[in-house]
């Protein structure tokens, strides 16, 4: 059974001030024999200090918990990883934790994570919470930053991109290579919700004056097997030669569901993501995707979150991100 440190101050015949001092390096005060003595008797009892409870009392543990609705989620997974590689260089490390995109889990993981003292807490959310739960972006004064799309109105300041602008491009280039019958699948608002990115699809064909067909467009939560789905009911149309996905993991979805349907992707059907994930960029042939720059949004985020710890007080500004779409060759219909 693990010893206590008052049992190791015990064997030892000292304080527990004196070992707590002893295992925390602050030993000048204490003979050699002093310290020799504790020491041997916590490498001979193999003790390690309770972590979580020496984080509660320094209230300096360099850890940042972080929700996320689905592990599995690559846009979230993305982020994750680079903000750890950053944050990791000035001794940060990351717990990541995941709430089924559950406003009362994300609640629970809240507290959770304020009993093992993180010092901030970075949130991917699709939910807005009330001044009794977060109050200036932080619970029980830990800082909160809110991956969100600008729903919880941030004391960190939020992180745009210019989502419109980009799929407008991308429906035009559509447009331009000849393609008549274009199919969406967007989000149903379930979860997370991108208007801009169905309003530029259906404005850019409005103003194009191109048939928006309702059979074409469905609406779906983001997930990789709701792709593939849609794409099944969208093929029902033979006359259709391009999809847009508001999400790379709709988009993956789709890859799949244009593949096993036989027809050609890129040649047969176009296939148009959004994000940039790294996976996207792995199979073949490749498809065209709507890329975020996930390296400064990384590098941001970092950022935001040190600067929250240091002075979570300060009010921070609103960040904004240029996407690009970048037009690869294309059969011309």
């Amino acid at each position: 059974m693990k010893l206590t440190i008052r049992e190791i101050a015990e064997l030892s015949g000292v304080s527990i001030t004196t070992v707590s001092q002893i295992l925390n390096k602050k030993s000048d005060r204490f003979s050699e024999e002093t310290v020799k003595r504790v020491l041997k008797v916590v490498e001979e009892n193999q003790y390690t200090p309770n972590y979580f409870a020496s984080n509660i009392i320094k209230k300096e543990s360099k850890l940042i918990g972080v929700i996320v609705p689905f592990i599995t989620e690559q846009f979230s997974a993305t982020l994750i990883n680079l903000i750890r590689k950053s944050l990791s260089e000035e001794g940060y490390y990351l717990m990541v934790s995941e709430s089924s995109g559950e406003m009362k889990e994300e609640i629970e993981l809240f507290n959770r994570y304020h009993q093992i003292a993180v010092e901030a807490i970075l949130c991917f959310t699709s939910n807005r919470f009330s001044e009794d739960v977060v109050v200036s972006s932080a619970y029980r004064n830990i800082p909160i930053v809110f991956v969100d799309a600008g729903i919880n109105n941030s004391h960190f300041g939020n992180v745009y991109y210019n989502e419109y602008e980009t799929v407008t491009q991308a429906i035009e280039w559509l447009i331009q290579n000849n393609h008549e019958k274009i199919g969406l699948i967007t989000d149903d608002g379930s979860g997370y919700s991108f208007i801009e990115r169905s309003n530029a699809y259906f404005d850019t064909m409005k103003n194009n004056k191109k048939e928006i067909y309702p059979h074409l467009v469905v609406k779906t939560d983001f997930s990789v097997e709701n792709g593939y789905q849609a794409t099944k009911t969208i093929l029902k149309d033979e006359e259709v030669t391009a999809i847009f996905c508001c999400d790379d993991n709709l988009a993956l979805g789709c890859y799949q569901a244009v593949y096993d349907s036989g027809k050609k992707v890129n040649d047969e059907i176009v296939v148009i993501g959004f994000d940039g994930i790294e996976l996207l960029k792995s199979i073949r042939p490749q498809i065209q995707t709507l890329e975020i720059p996930f390296h400064e949004y990384a590098e941001i985020l970092s950022k935001k979150l040190v600067k929250a710890m240091e002075f979570p007080h300060q009010k921070q500004e609103d960040d904004y991100l240029k996407m690009k779409f970048i037009e690869k060759k294309e059969r011309t219909i």
